[in-house]
Parts: structure tokens; C-alpha cells; sequence
């Protein structure tokens, strides 16, 4: 039997929502993806949270992870509502919950399911377990896989960019060569948000031209557009930007 929360389905629940969806927008920022709603995120993070404090949140997770879903109502949402979901239950065991993300992880089929992911708990579950959450984190930076490649970095940046970890998360960053388009954005947001909080650290991954050219280009971007970033840091950085082929 299927799953239900108030007497409805997910799919049912899912399709409740869409009467605040804007689709074709939605449709435009993933090209090529499947089963778009143009749910709004706010939407389905209070669906999320009311699953997660239901007493059998467990049976909707056994659905969610048996990707037995009819193509018509494999909606990108309900992956994404998978997500918010493990980002609200209550964690026991570490290890039962990690193998939920990773089972979750390769379902992922766009930036944003990739996206919106958190750790149910967030920094205080990283503060009991870093050293386990660090070593599950970076074995995804080893994927060959373009979305759970990218959940790697973004997650790592989300809860890891911090003083004790920031070199090594950019030596990290170092390692992973992948020409999709999501990792190596992926990249160039975790970068900029590296120097953002530590400039003194990640500056002269920048100055030496480290990273690949187009992640690097990508990278000084997204720094200099941050209200974070001083005028004088700015100009300074531009001069950084190494030309491509093309330029």
C-alpha cells in the first residue's frame, strides 16, 4: 500500500501544490529534466517537515528509496522532498542514516535536488561526528558520476569550511577533474565561498592559478559579485582571470 500523509499519496500531495508553481520557469532553469513542477521550495520544505514528525516517517522512506515511481509521476520534486526529508528526521545511529543520504544520493537528477539538501541536524550532528561526515563527504569527490560528484563539494562546503578544515577542503577541491558543467560550477561556488571566509588561505590557490582555467575564471566571478568582496579586492582579482582559448 502506498504511502499517505493526511489521507493523500505523495504524488497526491505533490500535485496539491501546484496551483503556487511556476513550471515554465522552473522547466527553463533545468533543461532536460524530467518530471518539473515548478513546486516552490517553502512548499515542500513544510511537507518535508510534517512527514518527518509523522511516526511512521520510516515507511515513506522505504517508498522514497524504492524508486518504484511510474515515469508519469516521477516528479524532480519528489526527489527533492526525499531530500528535505532526510534533512528534518531525527537521527539515531549514524550509520543508518548515512546509508538513507546515500541511497538518496543516487537518485539525484538535477542542481537542485542536489541543492537543497541538508543534514538533518546540521553543524551540531557535524560537531558530534565530523571525522565520520568527513570521510563519507570526501569519498564522493572520488565519483566519476556528475550529481553525486557535485553533492561531494557542496555538501563539504555547506558544514566544512571552516579553520580547521578550509586547506584541506581546497586540496580536496584540487583533486577532482570532471568536465560537467554542475561539478565544475560546483567547484567554482565552493571556491568562492572558501575565500570569502578565508581569504588568507585560498588566495593563493588563486594566485598561482591552480585550479582549472574555466573553474578558476568561475570562481574570481562569483567572488568579485559577492557583497562580501571589497572594491579593492575586486579590482585586484580581475587581474587574476586567465584567458581561455575562446577569449
Amino acid at each position: 500500500m502506498a504511502y499517505t500523509i493526511d489521507g493523500l499519496t505523495i504524488t497526491e500531495q505533490l500535485l496539491r501544490l501546484t496551483g503556487r508553481a511556476n513550471k515554465p520557469f522552473a522547466e527553463r532553469l533545468h533543461p532536460g529534466i524530467p518530471g518539473v513542477l515548478g513546486l516552490r521550495i517553502p512548499d515542500l520544505r513544510a511537507l518535508a517537515k510534517r512527514i518527518a514528525k509523522q511516526p511512521d516517517w520510516e515507511r515513506y522512506l522505504a517508498e522514497a528509496e524504492a524508486g518504484t515511481r511510474s515515469e508519469a509521476e516521477d516528479f524532480m520534486e519528489a526527489r527533492i522532498l526525499h531530500g528535505l526529508v532526510l534533512g528534518q528526521i531525527p537521527v539515531g545511529a549514524l550509520e543508518p542514516y548515512l546509508q538513507h543520504v546515500a541511497r538518496w544520493v543516487e537518485r539525484i537528477n538535477s542542481w537542485s535536488v542536489c541543492d537543497s539538501f541538508s543534514l538533518a541536524g546540521g553543524k551540531r550532528l557535524v560537531a558530534e561526528h565530523g571525522e565520520q561526515l568527513w570521510r563519507f563527504l570526501t569519498s564522493y569527490l572520488e565519483r566519476e558520476e556528475e550529481y553525486p560528484l557535485r553533492f561531494g563539494i557542496v555538501v563539504l562546503m555547506q558544514y566544512f569550511v571552516d579553520e580547521e578544515h578550509v586547506a584541506e577542503l581546497l586540496e580536496r577541491y584540487l583533486t577532482v577533474r570532471h568536465e560537467g558543467y554542475y561539478v565544475r560550477m560546483g567547484l567554482a561556488w565552493a571556491i568562492a565561498e572558501c575565500y570569502v571566509r578565508y581569504p588568507e588561505v585560498t588566495e593563493p590557490y588563486l594566485e598561482e592559478r591552480r585550479f582549472t582555467p574555466w573553474v578558476h575564471n568561475k570562481a574570481l566571478q562569483k567572488i568579485r559579485e559577492s557583497l562580501r568582496c571589497s572594491p579593492e579586492e575586486k579590482q585586484r582579482l580581475a587581474a587574476l582571470r586567465v584567458p581561455l582559448p575562446k577569449d
